[in-house]
C-alpha cells in the first residue's frame, strides 16, 4: 500500500509540475533576494490549486507560493511556509519536508527573523540526513552559510559555504553549485579578502552561463564589477556594471538595477564624473523606492554628498549630508541590539541542539536544587528566631550591650554613606573613560564612510583597546575603594615613571584627540617612585583629564617628574583658561566641601580632586596647585620615595 501512494504521490506530481513549468519558472532554492518572482496570474493559479484535498500536488504549491512571496511579501511566505510544512509532516512526505523548512527558513531571512530561519535550517538538516537528501544538504548549507555571513560570523559562513560545495559536486548540480560560489564571494567580500571573492562570483558567473540563468548572470557581472571597484580596476569595473544594467533592465528587476546604479555612482565619483554620478546616484534611489533599502538610501546621500561637494554645490552636498545621517541613525538605533539578539539567539540555538539529551537531569538538578532552598528557608528562619530571642534577651538584661549595639548602628550609617561617596566618586572617575569611548564610536559612525576600511578598522581597534583600559581603570579603583574599607592594603612597588606615564597617557588619547590637544611625558629615562601604582595612576589620570578638559583646541598637556631628596614631584601642566588666584588658594582647603550640592569649582568637578587629594593623603604625599586666569594651570603631587 505504501508503494502504491508513493506511486501515485510521484506521477500525481510529475504531471502538476509538468503543467506548472508553461507558466513560471521552479526554483528549488535561493540565496538573491534580487530573484524575480513569477507572475501575478501564475500566482492567481497557484493559489486555486489550495483548493484541493490535502495531497502531495497543495504541498508542491504552498512551497511554491512560499518562494514567489518571500521577497514582494515575506509574511505571506511565512504563512505558506508554515502551511507546507505542516502538511508534510501530515502526509509523511520527507523530501517535500526538508524542502518547506529551506524555503521557510529563506521567507524567515528575509523578515530579519534568523533565530527561526536557523531553526527552520537545522530542521532540514536533520531531516535530508536521516534519509540521505544530497541535494538538500548543498541547499541548507548554502543557506547557513548564508546567513551566518549576515550574521558576521565569517568563518562559520566559509565553513557551511564549503560543505556545501562538496555536496553540490557530489550530486553534480550546476545550478546550485553557481549559488553557492555566489554566497562564497559574498563571505570573501565581506572579509575583505577580494581575490578570492572575484574568484567566487567567476566561477558563478560561468556555471549561470553555461545553464542560461540570465538573471543569475546579472547578478554575477554585478557583482564581479563591484570587486573590481574595491581594486581600483575602473575600466573593466564599468563595463561589467554596465552589463548588468543591461540584464536587468528588461526584466525591470529594480532591486538589482538600484544596486547597479549606486556601483555606478561610485564609480563615476572616483573617475571625478560628477554629473553623471548624480544622475547614477538619483536614479539609484528612485528605484529603491519601491524597496526602502535604508542602507542603500543611506549610502546613495553620502554619494550625492560627495559630488555635489565636489561641484560646489554645498547647499544641496548639506542636505544629502544630513539625509545620510537621518538614515544612518534610523539604521544604527535597532542594528546594533537587534545584531546582539540575533548573534545570541543563533548561539543559543546551536547550544540547545547539543544539549537536548541532557534536559532530564538538568530538571533533576533543579528539583534538587528546590528542596535545597527550602532546606535554607527553614534553617534561616530558625536562625533568625535564635538571632531575635538573643537580641531581646541582651536588650531587656544588658543596658552595655544596647549601647554597643547603638554605636554599631551609627558606625554602619557612617559606613554607608562613605560607601555612597565612594560610588560617587567611582562614578566620576569612570566618566571620562566612558565619554571617549563614546567619542569614538561617534567617530566610527560619522567618518566609517569617509576614511575607508583600514581606517575603520584601526578606530574599531582603539575602541576596543579602550573598553579593556575602562574595565582596568574599574578593577584598580574598585581596589582603592576596598582600601578605604579597610579590606586590603596599599602594595608599594619601585615604578619606573616613563613608562607608567606613557601608559596612563594612551587612556587619555582619545579624548585628546578630540581637542587636538597634545600630551607630552617629559618624564626623564630612569626615573622611578616606590608607590602603589593603581593609586598613583588614578590621581595622574585625573589630573590628566582635568588638564585636557580646560585646554584650548590645539593646545598642549606637559607631565613632568623631578626627584628631590627623599621625595619626587609630579607635575601636569595645561596652558588653558587657568582659574583665579583665589580660587586656587581655597582648591584644596576643604576637600568634603566639594562634594556638597552647588559647589562645583572653576575647575570642574569636585568629586575629581576628592580622589587624587585623599589618595595623595593615603601616599603619605601632598597636592597643590598654581595658576593665572587665562594663563594654565599646573597641578604638582609630591610623593615620598622610601622602600
Amino acid at each position: 500500500m505504501n508503494a502504491y501512494r508513493m506511486v501515485k504521490a510521484i506521477v500525481i506530481k510529475f504531471s502538476f509540475l509538468l503543467i506548472y513549468s508553461f507558466s513560471t519558472p521552479i526554483f528549488i532554492t535561493a540565496q538573491e533576494d534580487m530573484l524575480g518572482g513569477a507572475k501575478p496570474s501564475s500566482l492567481e493559479a497557484l493559489a486555486k490549486v489550495l483548493e484541493r484535498p490535502d495531497d502531495s500536488i497543495k504541498v508542491v504549491t504552498l512551497k511554491l507560493l512560499c518562494w514567489e512571496n518571500r521577497n514582494n511579501d515575506p509574511d505571506k511566505a511565512i504563512e505558506y511556509g508554515q502551511m507546507a510544512v505542516s502538511l508534510a509532516k501530515l502526509l509523511n512526505l520527507q523530501m517535500e519536508l526538508s524542502d518547506s523548512y529551506n524555503r521557510l527558513g529563506i521567507a524567515y531571512r528575509n523578515k530579519g527573523r534568523y533565530a527561526q530561519a536557523l531553526e527552520c535550517y537545522f530542521n532540514g538538516l536533520e531531516v535530508s540526513r536521516t534519509y540521505g537528501f544530497d541535494k538538500h544538504l548543498a541547499f541548507q548549507y548554502n543557506n547557513l552559510a548564508d546567513l551566518y555571513n549576515r550574521l558576521g560570523l565569517y568563518n562559520r559562513a566559509v565553513e557551511f559555504g564549503n560543505r556545501a560545495m562538496e555536496y553540490a559536486k557530489k550530486v553534480n548540480d550546476d545550478y546550485t553549485l553557481a549559488y553557492i560560489y555566489n554566497i562564497m564571494g559574498t563571505i570573501y567580500k565581506n572579509k575583505n579578502e577580494l581575490d578570492s571573492a572575484l574568484t567566487c562570483f567567476k566561477h558563478s558567473l560561468e556555471l549561470r552561463q553555461k545553464i542560461g540563468y540570465n538573471q543569475g548572470i546579472a547578478t554575477s557581472y554585478l557583482n564581479i564589477g563591484s570587486i573590481e571597484l574595491l581594486k581600483e580596476q575602473y575600466s573593466s569595473s564599468m563595463q561589467n556594471i554596465q552589463t548588468a544594467i543591461d540584464l536587468y533592465s528588461p526584466k525591470n528587476d529594480l532591486q538589482g538595477l538600484a544596486v547597479a546604479y549606486f556601483y555606478k555612482g561610485q564609480l563615476y565619483n572616483k573617475l571625478n564624473k560628477y554629473d553623471d554620478a548624480i544622475f547614477c546616484f538619483e536614479k539609484c534611489l528612485r528605484n529603491n523606492e519601491s524597496f526602502k533599502n535604508l542602507t542603500v538610501s543611506r549610502d546613495c546621500h553620502n554619494g550625492l554628498a560627495l559630488a555635489f561637494a565636489q561641484k560646489k554645490q554645498f547647499e544641496k552636498a548639506y542636505y544629502h549630508s544630513n539625509q545620510a545621517v537621518v538614515l544612518n541613525d534610523s539604521i544604527a538605533l535597532s542594528q546594533f541590539v537587534e545584531r546582539l539578539t540575533q548573534l545570541t539567539e543563533a548561539l543559543k540555538y546551536e547550544e540547545t541542539l547539543n544539549l537536548q539529551k541532557e534536559r532530564e537531569k538538568a530538571l533533576a538538578e533543579r528539583l534538587d536544587f528546590q528542596r535545597n532552598i527550602i532546606k535554607l528557608y527553614i534553617a534561616i528562619i530558625i536562625l533568625l528566631a535564635l538571632i531575635v530571642g538573643l537580641v531581646i534577651y541582651f536588650y531587656i538584661k544588658r543596658a552595655k550591650d544596647i549601647r554597643l549595639l547603638l554605636a554599631q548602628r551609627d558606625e554602619i550609617n557612617m559606613l554607608n554613606s562613605t560607601k555612597d561617596r565612594f560610588f560617587s566618586i567611582l562614578a566620576h572617575d569612570l566618566k571620562n573613560q566612558l565619554t571617549s569611548i563614546v567619542t569614538i564610536a561617534q567617530m566610527v559612525k560619522d567618518k566609517s564612510l569617509a576614511i575607508g576600511d583600514d581606517g575603520l578598522i584601526e578606530f574599531s581597534k582603539r575602541l576596543y583597546a579602550l573598553g579593556f583600559a575602562t574595565n582596568d581603570l574599574l578593577e584598580n579603583v574598585l581596589s582603592w575603594i576596598k582600601s578605604q574599607g579597610k579590606q586590603v592594603l596599599a602594595r608599594k612597588i619601585n615604578i619606573h615613571l616613563k613608562e607608567f606615564i606613557d601608559r596612563v597617557i594612551l587612556t587619555q588619547k582619545p579624548a585628546a584627540e578630540i581637542k587636538s590637544v597634545a600630551i607630552n611625558n617629559r618624564v626623564e629615562p630612569g626615573t622611578s617612585l616606590y608607590s602603589d601604582a593603581d593609586m598613583l595612576g588614578t590621581v595622574i589620570r585625573n589630573l590628566i583629564s582635568n588638564a585636557i578638559k580646560f585646554s584650548s583646541p590645539g593646545g598642549r598637556v606637559d607631565v613632568y617628574a623631578l626627584p628631590k631628596g627623599n621625595q619626587v614631584e609630579i607635575s601636569v601642566t595645561d596652558y588653558g583658561v587657568g582659574m583665579p588666584r583665589e580660587t586656587a588658594d581655597r582648591l584644596f582647603n576643604t576637600v568634603e566641601s566639594l562634594i556638597q550640592p552647588g559647589t562645583m569649582n572653576e575647575r570642574g568637578s569636585g568629586l575629581g580632586l576628592i580622589i587624587c587629594k585623599q589618595l595623595v593623603t593615603d601616599l603619605g604625599g601632598q597636592i597643590k596647585v598654581t595658576s593665572e586666569q587665562q594663563r594654565g594651570s599646573t597641578f604638582t603631587v609630591s610623593l615620598p620615595n622610601l622602600s
